[in-house]
């Protein structure tokens, strides 16, 4: 138990010098940024009219005049405590700016996240009922074509084809941030179906190789010859053990559901932090460029730590391993 907790341990010192390294690496980018919070909001004939004394003075007064490491550590501690600022134009607090983008986007890779671990389970278990038989050759290369296919393709395939085509759904969401939430769930529709596309592909991939490695094994093939029947093997015995290479997998979706959903949500011009992040870049928005990118990565190394955790319980050999030092 000891060397488990020790190993969760490190995971976690791990995940805080990731976070760390995130902060700074965010950092630093913000600061090569042509330009600054100043240049960037003010109009370009009206900055004309502006002497160096007074982007001097206006600089110092959102604190833009002070040295680069002073700035990050002040920055570093503000996001461990979840303390993010405010804007620097409009003096509002960053948290309560992005707090309707942040929960509308996490409506929409939570329920990406629901349709693709659901689809994945069934398509890998019909897969797996026949290996190289029909439905699993049909079902492998269709999943490998849309693998293929990235986030942009994919939305824009489907606003072709369910709303200029069938007339189905809008081409571009017109909901504000603070939409009813009932609204922005239906509104997202559209956008998850294009985020799975290409995460339930490769997930797929992961386990189907699982299932068809797990179907071979010898304790397999003692149910078999138990006269379990094979839908039965499928879900009792082949699908926990062919989840643990799916799990890290799922992981790396949850970080490319952040890429992704910048892309779909400009895309669909869903209300996310997407769309919130890209306003942000263009107008040098400093304390909001930082707090998402900080909640994002927290978000990928959470995701990761309870996939670590998921694999500690299912696979018997990770926890004798981690007893055993």
């Amino acid at each position: 138990m000891g060397s488990i907790m020790n190993m969760l341990g490190r995971r976690l010192i791990l995940s805080f010098a990731i976070l760390s390294l995130t902060s700074l690496i965010v950092f630093l980018g913000t600061e090569v940024l042509p330009g600054d919070a100043i240049t960037a909001t003010i109009p370009a004939e009206e900055l004309a009219f502006y002497t160096p004394e007074q982007l001097a003075d206006l600089r110092k007064e959102y604190g833009l005049d002070r040295p680069l490491p002073v700035r990050f550590l002040e920055v570093w501690e503000r996001l461990f405590t979840f303390d993010f600022g405010t804007t620097l134009i409009k003096k509002e607090p960053v948290l309560d700016h992005i707090a309707h983008p942040m929960i509308n986007s996490g409506i929409l890779a939570g329920l990406a996240m629901l349709v693709m671990l659901g689809l994945v389970l069934v398509l890998g278990i019909l897969a797996s009922l026949k290996p190289g038989g029909r439905l699993d050759t049909a079902i492998s290369a269709t999943t490998l074509f849309t693998y293929s296919m990235p986030d942009f393709v994919v939305g824009n395939v489907f606003v072709v084809i369910f709303a200029v085509w069938l007339g189905l759904t809008p081409a571009v969401i017109f909901a504000p941030t603070n939409a009813p939430k009932l609204t922005i769930l239906l509104a997202s529709l559209l956008p998850v179906a294009a985020l799975c596309i290409h995460g339930a592909a490769y997930q797929f991939r992961l386990l189907r190789a699982g299932m068809v490695e797990a179907l071979n094994s010898d304790y397999v093939e003692r149910a078999r010859l138990a006269g379990l029947p094979t839908w039965y093997i499928c879900i009792r015995h082949a699908l926990p053990v062919a989840m643990i290479p799916m799990l890290n997998g799922t992981a790396q979706f949850v970080a490319g559901l952040l890429s992704g959903s910048v892309v779909v949500e400009t895309v669909f011009k869903y209300p996310g932090v997407g769309s919130e992040l890209l306003r942000a870049l263009a107008q040098r928005e400093i304390p909001t460029i930082q707090a998402i990118a900080f909640l994002a990565a927290l978000a990928v190394v959470t995701a990761n730590f309870i996939a670590d955790l998921a694999i500690l319980g299912l696979d018997p050999r990770v926890r004798a391993s981690a007893q055993h030092g």
